[in-house]
């Protein structure tokens, strides 16, 4: 997966997703390990949350762990 911005707050992840709170998105996402950007690391990619929308299965805690790759960020 090619990591492709715009970068969102968790804010601004959860109204693009479609959720009207910041937090109930916050503990939705305490059960799936979804990729966070940044110097902060507080920003959520637009490509990581598409997926994660699509198949969030493939986020799930219970995923296989995975070797760290780094891959390039395209803005």
């Amino acid at each position: 997966m090619t990591i492709q911005g715009p970068f969102f707050s968790l804010a601004n992840a959860a109204e693009y997703c479609g959720y009207k709170s910041p937090e109930h998105f916050a503990e939705l996402l305490r059960g799936y390990v979804v990729p966070k950007h940044g110097p902060k690391r507080n920003r959520y990619a637009k490509s990581v949350l598409d997926a994660f929308m699509a198949y969030p299965e493939t986020f799930s805690r219970d995923a296989p762990a995975r070797r760290y790759v780094p891959q390039k960020v395209v803005a």
